[in-house]
């Protein structure tokens, strides 16, 4: 094994899993991002997973320096991907849709003016998402009529969106002027060497932007997730049953209408067709909590079986095994699970570990089908993510990692557990990364609050990753509060209508009992978050007085009164009922911040927007007298920082920032600051 997570400038160059995709007769493509040759940015090769012996190892497929996008492999040995890689003397950046055949070249087979991408094999058909202009939906060949619209707003240099409805952004990106639109193409026609570009086949749907797809296995049908308008001009979703014919022909079905207190998405369609998956997502209000909830509906009867409730585990990623079973992944204490479902029609659902749960930390997600195995991601909070297959009829299986598409790299550090009781007697736990050869003196301490906030410290990341500051010779301590999943829905129920309540205890009484140790020190200790875990953050900041030397919050929440109005979710101005932001918003506790913070941001940041950071940022230095305060400021970077450099500059920027507060070192400015 090689140690290469000890400096920020290690842990950005190390290759990664960024996933996978399967086809059920067993092919399984992977996914490796790595640094580009300049080391700019990252670039993403397809590797094929090939079964020697009893082994599973990988092969590297695509070399080109754009990398790809997305695979989908189909059932002999063919493998559809879309890549951002130059096309004859089209200089556009664009992503185009390319074959790979077992032997030979990739070759490019089709190209719009908008993206492709979200490529769904059903049956000999591949179905992808690729946008349409508004005025060229309707149009009797949509696809003729968008591109002259495109290349008219193209020419004349118009940039202009119009919006009738919200939202208008998503995460990081502005909505439109395009809007999704679902195709289909002969996968066998292309396969054969034919051209697909003039007859790719829009699949009509209903009004709404298109939020997510799923083929039938034979590609007689979709199911789909469109986005639907509520009195109030509240966005919810709806889920269709929608034939795709090549005529456009056959009515579509209603599955599940808008709800004003749920969101509906949904999952895979049973190998025979009959049945669905859908998720059910009950909205968080002033008058109820979030949960989530699987369930299969049947086609001919209209009837839906809760096939997964939300009070023990929220499952996700949801695949049929068979046209009775399901296997999915659910967060569990600290750590990450594989469920298998027998759901049978008309008998009662029953629930069985298939992976996981065993003690050994692993966390596991985007599990799928291919063969006769089970094919997952798998990682531990001190071990990077790796692709592993286990029978597909093994129980608490012990999961084979692939060979050959990573090195063996692990952090240098030990990992335990820390355990106390909260105010109201709920067990609480944390994970805590410590050094492997602690120093004489007690070790300082970093406690790391997570996002979401309903999330959990229970896999390795690559943002927020602790191992860099245990070489650098603390300890990190990574609580897991009240709205944390995989501790049931009690754990959500307790801090879901008090923000800065009952996950704020947790997490002091998580540090205090780390604390209690012999190996920590009480009087070096910092804390850090992002997202919720800024929330957290700022809160802290203004209801701990001096008990942390410093404060570190990334992507945060600091005015919950504007919050809701201006982020790009429409779900959190309904959610933040005025008691939570009369009651719970940091800003209202500036004057009472006692300790230096560093304050980061990225400018296109649409979920936290800007204005919350630049908010944080004036009243900082208005309103508290302490010294020391810095903002991290990153114009090109959104709720993530992903730019490798960038991600290097944040890692060493808040490094310094807790070295000179935390152990009394000298600021140290980053080099890659100027």
């Amino acid at each position: 094994m090689t140690f290469r997570f000890d400096t920020p400038e290690h842990l950005v160059a190390s290759p990664r899993l960024s996933g996978f995709s399967t086809h059920p007769s067993g092919g399984v493509i992977a996914l490796r991002k790595e640094l580009s040759a300049d080391g700019k940015k990252y670039v993403t090769q397809a590797w094929s997973v090939e079964r020697i012996d009893d082994r599973a190892v990988g092969r590297q497929l695509t070399h080109d320096q754009h990398g790809v996008s997305e695979v989908c492999p189909a059932a002999d040995g063919n493998v559809f991907f879309t890549s951002g890689r130059p096309y004859g003397d089209d200089d556009k950046e664009r992503t185009r849709l390319w074959l790979l055949p077992p032997h030979g070249e990739a070759r490019m087979i089709l190209e719009r003016p908008g993206d492709v991408e979200d490529l769904k094999l059903g049956g000999e058909r591949l179905f992808f998402v690729s946008g349409t202009l508004p005025s060229a939906r309707h149009a009797k060949d949509m696809k003729v009529e968008n591109e002259r619209l495109d290349k008219l707003r193209e020419d004349s240099g118009v940039s202009a969106i119009l919006y009738e409805k919200a939202p208008t952004r998503d995460w990081d990106h502005d909505l439109g002027p395009d809007e999704p639109t679902l195709w289909f193409v002969d996968a066998s026609e292309a396969i054969g060497g034919a051209a697909v570009q003039d007859s790719m086949r829009p699949v009509r749907l209903p009004e709404g932007r298109l939020l997510g797809y799923e083929p039938s296995p034979d590609g007689s049908f979709v199911v789909v997730t469109v986005n639907a308008w509520i009195d109030g001009g509240w966005e919810r979703s709806e889920v269709w049953r929608i034939p795709a014919a090549e005529d456009g022909s056959g009515e579509p079905q209603l599955i599940r209408a808008a709800d004003s207190n749920i969101w509906w998405e949904t999952g895979p369609v049973s190998p025979d067709g009959s049945r669905v998956i859908l998720l059910e997502e009950q909205l968080w209000r002033s008058t109820q909590n979030l949960s989530v909830s699987l369930w299969a509906y049947d086609f001919d009867s209209g009837d839906a079986q809760e096939i997964l409730p939300g009070d023990e585990y929220w499952g996700e990623d949801p695949r049929w095994i068979d046209d009775d079973t399901v296997v999915c992944s659910a967060d569990y204490r600290g750590r990450g699970i594989v469920l298998r479902v027998t759901c049978a029609p008309g008998k009662e659902p029953s629930v069985e570990i298939s992976a996981g749960g065993d003690g050994q930390g692993w966390t596991y997600g985007s599990v799928q089908v291919a063969g006769d195995g089970l094919w997952a991601l798998r990682s531990r909070v001190d071990r990077p993510e790796e692709l592993v297959r286990w029978p597909v009829d093994e129980f608490s299986a012990d999961p084979a990692p692939v060979e050959g598409i990573l090195p063996d790299d692990v952090p240098a550090g030990r990992l335990e557990e820390v355990t106390t009781l909260a105010e109201d007697g709920t067990e609480i736990r944390a994970w805590l990364a410590l050094p492997d050869t602690p120093a004489a003196a007690e070790l300082p301490l970093l406690v790391f609050v997570h996002g979401g906030p309903w999330a959990s410290n229970n896999a390795w990341l690559w943002r927020w990753n602790p191992w860099p500051f245990v070489a650098r010779g603390y300890a990190v301590l990574l609580p897991d509060p009240a709205i944390s999943t995989g501790y049931g829905q009690h754990m959500i129920d307790r801090g879901q209508q008090e923000l800065g309540g009952a996950p704020f205890t947790d997490v002091m009484a998580l540090v205090e009992a780390a604390t209690q140790r012999q190996d920590i020190d009480a009087d070096r200790q910092a804390l850090l978050g992002g997202s919720y875990g800024g929330y957290m953050a700022n809160w802290v900041a203004g209801h701990t007085g001096e008990r942390f030397k410093c404060i570190v919050t990334h992507a945060s929440l600091w005015d919950l009164h504007t919050m809701g109005s201006t982020t790009d979710n429409t779900e959190w101005e309904e959610a933040m009922a005025p008691s939570q932001a009369d009651h719970y918003s940091p800003h209202r506790f500036v004057d009472d911040i006692q300790v230096p913070m560093l304050v980061i941001h990225g400018d296109k940041d649409y979920r936290v927007p800007i204005s919350q950071g630049l908010q944080l940022w004036s009243d900082l230095q208005r309103h508290t007298a302490v010294t020391g305060h810095k903002f991290l400021y990153f114009p090109d970077e959104n709720h993530w920082i992903l730019k490798p450099a960038n991600a290097r500059t944040w890692y060493e920027t808040v490094l310094a920032f807790v070295d000179e507060h935390v152990q009394d070192k000298p600021w140290r400015r980053p080099e890659l600051l100027g």
